[in-house]
Order: C-alpha cells, then sequence, then structure tokens
C-alpha cells in the first residue's frame, strides 16, 4: 500500500516538474498551474479540468455576441463542482470558485475566450 502511495506521489511531482517549467517562462500566462499544484491535482485530474475549460471555450466560440452568459456559467459549474469534489484538499464548489479557476486559466495560451464569462 505505501509503495503505491508513493509511487503516485513521484508521478505527481514529475507532472509538477513539467508544469513549473512552463510556470517559470511565464507565471502569469501559465497562473493555473499553480492552481493545479496548489491543489494537489493529479494528472488525470487536471486533465480532466483542462477538458471541460476547453470544452466551454468552444461553446463560447461558437456563441452569439448577443446571447446571454448565464447558461454558460451554469453549465460549467456544473462540470466542475463534481470535479472540485473529487480534489485531495476540500474545495469549494460555489461560483466564487468556479470564477477562480476561469480567471486563471483565461490566461493560458488560446483560452481567452473564457474571459467573455468574466464579464
Amino acid at each position: 500500500m505505501k509503495n503505491e502511495d508513493l509511487t503516485k506521489k513521484v508521478e505527481r511531482l514529475e507532472f509538477y516538474i513539467h508544469l513549473l517549467r512552463d510556470l517559470s517562462l511565464d507565471p502569469e500566462m501559465y497562473v493555473l498551474w499553480d492552481y493545479i499544484m496548489t491543489e494537489e491535482l493529479d494528472e488525470e485530474q487536471a486533465e480532466q479540468l483542462m477538458d471541460i475549460l476547453k470544452k466551454h471555450k468552444r461553446l463560447i466560440c461558437e456563441a452569439d455576441e448577443s446571447q446571454d452568459i448565464e447558461p454558460y456559467w451554469n453549465a460549467l459549474e456544473m462540470e466542475l463542482k463534481p470535479l472540485f469534489k473529487s480534489f485531495k484538499n476540500p474545495h469549494p464548489t460555489d461560483r466564487d470558485a468556479v470564477l477562480r479557476v476561469v480567471r486563471r486559466a483565461s490566461k493560458l495560451p488560446g483560452m481567452h475566450e473564457l474571459h467573455k464569462l468574466l464579464k
């Protein structure tokens, strides 16, 4: 059992080393990586988070500018809340928690469309 826990910890640390490379180049742009490490997400959880964010970025890009943004928020919250509950550390699942993640993610290359959710 301990070997398995240790193996997972080493894998998570190796993943963090990879994230730190980007973070060291541009801390402001890759601030989501800091969040991932602070919350002690493993690679699978981080991938799930990114998949959800990419999906909603696509939906926002396809949306008409005149559309109400609230349905997009609601859909994003519904997908993120169960993921937040799976995190190692207890994580709030309110709108502010989603907002903090979206704010960080919107700075990533190719994710700038998420800024529309912040208005």
